[in-house]
């Protein structure tokens, strides 16, 4: 659906339509489940090792791994449920997408923004 040109919030209420329950088993969506769903490497059935990280005693809380440490990927870890071909075009279109570009790396908004009403014109 988001390679369809559907945003998030459009394969939300797609869902609903179809009445198809959330992953906790509720009727309705969140944005946020959706956005995990097409990022989530897990479903090309490999596994990112590393995303968090226990600090050194007496401070020894989980934090996320934000380059602090290395991280390894896993593949092959289980049968994927999509082709890495899509979900490589799901992650590209996603930058498409994007309000936000990196430019002398910093982030920086673009004039423009990606609109569901596009869609309409776009052949598939």
């Amino acid at each position: 659906m988001y390679l369809s040109g559907y945003s998030v919030d459009m394969i939300m209420k797609e869902l609903v339509t179809e009445s198809i329950k959330s992953p906790t088993g509720k009727d309705k969506w969140s944005k946020r489940t959706i956005q995990r769903m097409i990022t989530n490497e897990k479903y090309i059935g490999s596994v990112i090792l590393g995303k968090t990280y226990t600090g050194a005693y007496p401070n020894n809380k989980q934090k996320v791994n934000m380059g602090e440490q290395e991280q390894f990927i896993m593949q092959d870890a289980h049968e994927p449920i999509i082709s890495v071909e899509i979900f490589e075009k799901v992650q590209e279109e996603i930058k498409r997408r994007s309000n936000i570009e990196i430019v002398g790396g910093k982030d920086k908004r673009k004039s423009t923004h990606y609109s569901a009403k596009e869609r309409e014109g776009r052949k598939d």
